[in-house]
C-alpha cells in the first residue's frame, strides 16, 4: 500500500514538473478563460489569438493556464498549441553577448560560450529571447542556432510537400511528404525546420507548411454562421446537456466541430458550447464590408529592391490580388488603390478610402534594411490624428496576431508610425510589412506562392477577427 501511494506521489510530482512552466499559445481569437474546467463555468476573461500562456495543470481535455497579466483559469486543450522545446546554441568558436534588449547597443549581462546552450523562449526583432539566470534576455539570432529535442515532432499540413537538402527554396529536393506525416525536428533556420528522415539523414522543410500539434484547432476548419432564432448553447450535442446561455437571433458564431446535427461553436463573447445547427445558417463574415487594399509603391517608385534585385512594388501587387480574392469570397466589396504598375501618391491612397466610404484601409508592403541579418513581420498604425484604438491599432493587432501563428514567421512588432498613407485618412487603417526583402532567405520565402497563400489566409482571418470584435 505504501509503495502504491509513493508511486502515485512520484507520478503526480513528475506530472506537475512537466506541466508547470511550459508555454502555450491560443489558436483562436476571443476564447473564454473559464473559472473551472467546464463549459458551464463562469468566464474570467477572454483571450486574443496568439495569447501567450503558462500551462499549470492538465485535466482531461482542459488546461489550467496563467496569462501574462497573472490571471489563472481553464481553456480547452483544443484551443492551445504548445511549441516544441528548443534551445539556443552557440556553435561558434567565440563568446556571444547576452543583452537586455534586442539591439547591439544595449547592456550585456553575460555571454554564451562556445558549445553552451540556453532555453529558447521566442524570436523578436531578429533576436532570440532566451532564459538566462531565470530571467528573459536577448541574443543575436544571426550568431546562434536553434536546436530541438530529438523526440519532438512536427506534422505536415498539406500533400506533396518538398523536403530539401538545405534551408532554401533553390536547394535540391531529396524527398516528399504528405498531410499528417510526422517527422522528428532537430533544428530551425530562417523559417525552415531541420528534420530527421527515415535513413537518419537530415532534410529541410518550409516551416509554414507544418504544425506542432495536429490536435489543436486551426482556422482552416472555421465556418461562420448566424443564428436564425434565439438559440440555446449547451455543454454537449443534445438537449440532454445543460444549457449555458441563449444567443440572440442574428448573432455570428464560429463553428469548430459538428456531431449528429449539432455544431460546436465559439460565440462572440468567448463562450464555447453546442447548438442545434437547424437554427444556424452559414454566413459570409465580411458581408456588407467595404475594404480598400493598397499595394505600396508602383511605376517609378519601386519600393525596396531585394537581395536578388527584385522590386517590392511587384510582390505588393501580387499579395493584394491574392488577398482581394479571399476577401471577396468572405463577402466583402474590395477595392485597390492600384491594379497595375502605376503610381499614386500616399496622400491620394489614404483619401481614396474616405471617398469610397471604406470600413478599413490596409496598405501592403515588404521591408528592407541595409543589414541583411534582419527578418520578421510587423504591422503599423498611426495615432497622430486618432488616439482611439479603433482607428488603426485594433486592425493592426488582429492581422499581426493571426499572421504570427504561421510557423517560420517571426515577430517584429505592432508599431505606431506617422506614415502618410495612414495619416491622410479618416478610415481605420493599418500597414503590414510581410518580411524583409533584404534578407536572402526571407526574400525567397516571400516570393514563394505557397508562403504567399498561407500568409494571405492569415491576413484575411485577422480582418474577419477585427470586424467580429467590433
Amino acid at each position: 500500500m505504501k509503495k502504491t501511494i509513493l508511486l502515485i506521489i512520484i507520478i503526480l510530482l513528475l506530472t506537475n514538473i512537466y506541466a508547470y512552466g511550459i508555454t502555450g499559445y491560443t489558436t483562436i481569437s476571443n476564447i473564454a478563460l473559464y473559472n473551472n474546467a467546464g463549459h458551464d463555468s463562469e468566464i474570467k476573461d477572454t483571450l486574443k489569438m496568439s495569447s501567450k500562456v503558462k500551462l499549470l495543470q492538465q485535466n482531461d481535455e482542459w488546461c489550467k493556464v496563467e496569462t501574462l497579466e497573472g490571471k489563472t483559469g481553464w481553456i480547452e486543450k483544443y484551443f492551445i498549441t504548445v511549441p516544441s522545446e528548443r534551445y539556443v546554441v552557440n556553435n561558434t568558436t567565440y563568446n556571444i553577448n547576452i543583452r537586455t534588449s534586442p539591439t547591439t547597443t544595449s547592456n550585456s549581462v553575460g555571454q554564451l560560450k562556445p558549445g553552451e546552450k540556453v532555453n529558447y523562449i521566442d524570436t523578436y526583432h531578429s533576436w532570440h529571447i532566451i532564459e538566462y539566470n531565470k530571467k528573459e534576455y536577448y541574443i543575436a539570432s544571426w550568431l546562434t542556432d536553434i536546436e530541438y529535442k530529438q523526440s519532438e515532432k512536427i506534422y505536415f499540413l498539406y500533400d506533396s510537400i518538398n523536403i530539401r537538402n538545405k534551408a532554401s527554396l533553390n536547394s535540391k529536393v531529396v524527398a516528399q511528404g504528405n498531410k499528417s506525416d510526422s517527422f522528428e525536428v532537430a533544428g530551425e533556420e530562417n523559417g525552415w525546420y531541420k528534420i530527421v528522415l527515415k535513413d537518419n539523414s537530415f532534410g529541410y522543410v518550409a516551416a509554414w507548411l507544418t504544425t506542432h500539434d495536429m490536435n489543436s484547432y486551426t482556422e482552416e476548419y472555421a465556418i461562420y454562421k448566424k443564428t436564425t432564432d434565439d438559440l440555446n448553447i449547451r455543454t454537449g450535442p443534445s438537449t440532454g446537456y445543460k444549457r449555458i446561455l441563449t444567443l440572440k437571433k442574428g448573432e455570428t458564431v464560429k463553428t469548430v466541430a459538428t456531431e449528429n446535427g449539432w455544431d460546436k461553436i465559439v460565440a462572440q463573447n468567448g463562450y464555447v458550447g453546442w447548438c442545434n445547427n437547424y437554427y444556424l445558417k452559414e454566413a459570409l463574415p465580411l458581408a456588407g464590408k467595404v475594404i480598400l487594399l493598397d499595394p505600396g509603391h508602383g511605376a517609378h517608385d519601386p519600393g525596396a529592391i531585394s537581395y536578388s534585385g527584385k522590386f517590392e512594388k511587384h510582390i505588393n501587387l501580387d499579395v493584394a490580388w491574392n488577398l482581394k480574392e479571399l476577401l471577396n469570397k468572405a463577402g466583402a466589396s474590395v477595392y485597390m488603390t492600384r491594379t497595375s504598375d502605376t503610381y499614386i501618391s500616399n496622400k491620394e491612397r489614404g483619401r481614396l478610402a474616405d471617398k469610397l466610404g471604406a470600413d478599413i484601409l490596409l496598405s501592403i508592403h515588404h521591408n528592407s534594411l541595409n543589414n541583411s541579418d534582419y527578418f520578421g513581420l510587423s504591422t503599423y498604425y498611426n495615432t497622430i490624428n486618432y488616439k482611439a484604438p479603433s482607428y488603426g491599432y485594433d486592425l493592426a493587432e488582429a492581422i499581426y496576431l493571426n499572421a504570427i501563428t504561421i510557423n517560420g514567421v517571426y515577430r517584429d512588432g505592432i508599431l505606431d508610425r506617422n506614415f502618410e498613407v495612414l495619416r491622410e485618412t479618416n478610415t481605420p487603417a493599418a500597414l503590414i510589412e510581410i518580411g524583409f526583402m533584404s534578407n536572402p532567405t526571407e526574400e525567397m520565402n516571400i516570393h514563394n506562392i505557397s508562403f504567399q497563400n498561407v500568409m494571405v489566409e492569415k491576413i484575411a482571418d485577422g480582418i474577419v477577427d477585427y470586424f467580429l470584435q467590433k
